[in-house]
């Protein structure tokens, strides 16, 4: 009876998926038909309805699916798009009669990556993509799920010296390799050299020399405090990975904001900016001539009179958080494993991610990839920046961690809590 139940179960869900009908969260396009052979990339538009009319057709063993987002597209009439088409038309190339198949979905919303990963991994394991690229957390709810195998065993690049510490980290869940990162991003600092030269290397050098620091104070994730909090080396988590905080390592954290909030390095209204969008805007209009920003700001569209450099921690070292993206192994298929291990790794090979990640506005992975870009001031500038960068906290710790910092902190710039009051009162809220 049981068996019975779950398959009417399992029938019932099917049908649902095949018939368009229950407003369902994401769109299943892997209903559509298999491209036609042409031995180079087809990228298949996911957009408006599948056509329901006709059955799923899994790949062909000599075909390899990929999913990306819409800014990893291989057709998008961009630099970065014809440089990653040529890459695939490339190994396509190297291997006669191989089809590799791009489907292009949204990062969030409906049919987003994740959901639709999970959710064919359910109804339809055989039209789980091969390769499928994602976002670091997506990397980790996708691992922790049973949705994507490990490269451990089946890739040794990672064990490769031409990786940056940040980077080894994002491509790991729980000590096991589950992603190929290919790029990067990191919270750098940017400034005016027009109004402050060479910017110091110290909190106390860079307030001496006049410098006014835009950062979302209210940001809700806290992801500058908790920034400067890691770089004391205090682990966030404790030995079962549940979110912990040192009361001790709390009261120097708030004791800085206080402190520069008292000589002017922080300006008052930072309190008012929930986003790095808004404390960008205080730099861009003047207000500032320092922020702390995503390195894809700058990268993305370079502003003028602006420069990077590291960030510092608590004790004025350099120290950094990155995130990013990496190629993960999704398909159900054993024969099909190892090609998509090939290509992933020729993906993430230094010497197409130098053209790669400089055209698409994202760090490398790696730093002989960094090394080739052709601007060497920036090249050197981000380099320093990255040697310095750890991997960030996972969504979980953010959202458990990061409102109860940001309300206490506020209460420190608004003068209404000291900064022992304030530790006091995270470890009262965290109990």
């Amino acid at each position: 009876m049981i068996r019975k139940f779950r398959f009417l179960s399992s029938l019932l869900l099917l049908l649902t998926l095949l018939s368009g009908c229950g407003n369902l969260p994401v769109n299943l396009p892997f209903f559509n038909a298999t491209p036609t052979a042409t031995g180079t990339p087809v990228t298949t538009p996911t957009s408006g309805p599948s056509p329901t009319s006709q059955p799923a057709t899994p790949s062909r063993p000599d075909s390899l699916r990929l999913w990306v987002p819409p800014q990893f597209d291989p057709n998008a009439d961009t630099d970065a798009g014809k440089l990653f088409k040529a890459r695939l038309d490339d190994f396509a190339s190297r291997n006669p009669g191989l089809i590799i198949d791009v489907r292009v979905k949204a990062i969030s919303g409906p049919a987003n990556l994740l959901d639709e990963l999970l959710l064919t991994q359910n109804a339809a394991p055989e039209a789980l993509p091969d390769l499928i690229a994602l976002p670091r957390s997506d990397l980790e709810t996708g691992a922790l799920k049973g949705a994507l195998h490990p490269f451990d065993g089946l890739s040794e690049i990672l064990n490769d010296p031409d990786w940056y510490t940040y980077a080894r980290q994002l491509g790991h869940v729980k000590n096991t390799a589950y992603g190929l990162p290919f790029a990067g991003e990191a919270l750098l600092l940017l400034y005016h050299p027009s109004q402050l030269g060479q910017l110091p290397d110290t909190w106390e050098g860079m307030q001496s020399q006049g410098v006014t620091l835009s950062i979302p104070g209210a940001d809700p994730a806290a992801t500058f405090e908790l920034c400067l909090y890691q770089s004391t080396g205090v682990k966030l988590v404790d030995e079962q990975g549940n979110p912990k905080l040192d009361q001790g390592t709390l009261t120097a954290l708030f004791a800085f904001l206080h402190a520069n909030l008292q000589n002017g390095m922080i300006p008052f209204n930072v309190t008012g900016y929930q986003n790095d969008t808004q404390s960008w805007q205080a730099y861009s209009d003047g207000f500032a001539n320092t922020v702390v920003t995503w390195s894809s700001r700058y990268l993305m569209d370079t502003p003028a009179d602006t420069l990077p450099a590291p960030l510092l921690g608590l004790d004025g070292t350099a120290y950094t958080v990155a995130t990013g993206w990496s190629w993960a192994l999704a398909g159900s298929n054993p024969s099909r494993q190892a090609l998509a291990v090939k290509l992933a790794e020729f993906l993430v090979d230094s010497e197409f991610l130098a053209p790669w990640t400089n055209a698409a506005g994202v760090l490398p992975t790696r730093p002989n990839a960094l090394a080739a870009w052709p601007d060497k001031t920036q090249q050197a500038n981000l380099n320093a920046i990255m040697l310095s960068a750890q991997l960030a906290p996972s969504e979980d710790v953010t959202t458990s961690l990061g409102p109860v910092i940001e309300e206490a902190g506020l209460k420190v710039l608004n003068g209404q809590q000291t900064p022992e009051e304030a530790a006091q009162a995270v470890i009262d809220s965290l109990k």
